[in-house]
């Protein structure tokens, strides 16, 4: 059975409502794919979890693995899947330049220690590709294949397609999109020096993204280098962000909030009622923490506090040590 060579799903033209559908299997895309590249039309697939689990279970345990995560978000809740594993922190053109990259480095290697290497990438840059070839290089197991894993909207398929057009003769692209469930099925590519397999990412189904229509996910998203805003916190009030959240505060706190440009951000007081009726998060703030509300923002906060957050959707909403 022919697979679309942007998605990785099997083709067929019987049933225009399933995943792969075509009026063609000769054509090289299924319609979903070319609609998406041709026109931006993205349409909701009906895959889950649990059939990328099986795809990923298919991954020989002693392969080299290449676990990308964004640092929007540096998700690396499934990085104890695997056993040999490069990680890549991509998006880093969306980051301040005044960031250092090995500070970076080690607050990853302080949360696990279970990769080969690490590697701080920007794909739109080409920022430190070299280097990362190096790496796959170096840590290739007996197998030639190198698997590539990741969240949805870590940045792979973007990344893939940027190795392929620079290291390659492949006039090959996978299909890329801000929204989730791209790739559906394993794509193999050849490059010469290694195969790549590209694999679905995985659903964050706690993600703002899961919740919310094309345009929105569109604002959301950084495009362009963040510029940090920063806020000395007096006293008690709120900060909403846009249409998306608000923040209750009651102490005073020195904070930085990392989202995209575009998003408005305005002040008010405690009796307003914008999103209280919505869902509720109570958090307690150790000092020198950030809070993350994944594919939205995330908060640095540098006293302890307690704050509450509303949204009205429903998502995960978590702290961690200071990234920045």
């Amino acid at each position: 059975m022919t697979k679309c060579l942007g998605c990785g799903i099997n083709l067929q033209s019987e049933n225009k409502n399933k995943e792969g559908y075509t009026t063609d299997l000769n054509r090289p895309l299924c319609e979903r794919c070319f609609r998406l590249k041709n026109y931006g039309e993205y349409q909701k697939v009906s895959l889950d979890n649990n059939t990328y689990d099986k795809i990923l279970k298919s991954i020989p345990s002693d392969a080299l693995v290449v676990y990308v995560s964004s640092l929007f978000n540096l998700n690396l809740h499934y990085l104890d899947k695997f056993k040999n594993v490069i990680i890549v922190l991509t998006k880093r053109d969306i980051l301040p330049k005044s960031i250092i990259d090995d500070k970076i480095k080690n607050y990853v290697s302080a949360i696990t220690n279970n990769y080969l290497d690490i590697e701080v990438i920007s794909s739109v840059k080409n920022y430190n590709l070299d280097s990362l070839m190096n790496k796959i290089k170096k840590h290739l197991q007996k197998s030639k294949d190198v698997y590539f894993v990741g969240m949805t909207s870590s940045g792979k398929s973007t990344l893939i397609n940027k190795i392929i057009k620079n290291y390659s003769d492949n006039n090959y692209q996978v299909t890329t999109s801000l929204y989730p469930s791209t790739t559906l099925d394993k794509i193999e590519i050849d490059i010469g020096a290694f195969k790549i397999i590209d694999t679905p990412g995985f659903l964050n189904t706690s993600s703002i993204i899961n919740n919310i229509g094309i345009k929105d996910i569109k604002k959301i998203t950084p495009n362009k280098e963040i510029k940090p805003r920063s806020y000395q916190l007096k006293g008690e009030g709120s900060l909403i962000i846009d249409n998306y959240l608000r923040l209750d505060y009651h102490t005073d706190n020195n904070i930085v909030i990392y989202l995209a440009n575009n998003l408005h951000i305005t002040k008010a007081s405690l009796a307003n009622n914008t999103f209280k009726e919505d869902d509720k998060h109570n958090l307690k703030i150790e000092k020198n923490s950030d809070v993350v509300i994944e594919d939205l923002c995330f908060i640095k906060f540098t006293k302890k506090c307690q704050v509450e957050i509303y949204t009205p959707y429903k998502i995960s909403i978590y702290t961690r040590h200071n990234l920045i």
